[in-house]
């Protein structure tokens, strides 16, 4: 009997074996085009590889920074200093609700947008990077239809 796992049984086993706690050595948003580009990097007996995740059709994406934090920020480091991949996952029913909260009584219609964000990932342990996306190539491996 052969057992084929699920999209989300993959996609996490992939992750967490080609990019949890990998060194993170690009990382862009490319607004025009929908897409969140990450290139990691680890070694291996001697062997420097590659893991390159592309979030496609992105939707929405927030990030959160710890505002006390003992380690370096993203915003506040040095050129040589390390990015770790702390942690990234995906989840089919949702991640996390990003929903906006008006301080302005006179703008109370930007209450509707909210985000139900489906994929997650962490650098050095304090950096969160909420994502909702349709689809996520993980080297050549493409996964589509991500939303449901």
């Amino acid at each position: 009997m052969i057992y084929i796992k699920s999209h989300t049984d993959q996609i996490n086993i992939i992750l967490e074996e080609q990019a949890e706690f990998w060194s993170i050595n690009d990382l862009q948003i490319d607004y025009l085009s929908e897409k969140i580009h990450l290139k990691l990097e680890s070694v291996s007996q001697q062997q420097i590889i590659k893991t390159y995740i592309t979030f496609r059709e992105v939707m929405s994406f927030y990030v959160f920074q710890e505002a006390d934090s003992e380690s370096s920020r993203l915003n506040n480091r040095y050129y040589n200093d390390p990015n770790l991949l702390s942690e990234i996952s995906y989840h089919p029913n949702g991640f996390a609700h990003v929903k906006i909260e008006s301080l302005d009584a006179e703008l109370k219609e930007i209450e509707s947008i909210n985000s139900k964000t489906n994929f997650y990932f962490q650098v050095n342990n304090k950096d969160c990077f909420f994502i909702e996306a349709n689809a996520i190539i993980i080297n050549d491996q493409e996964f589509e239809g991500l939303l449901g």
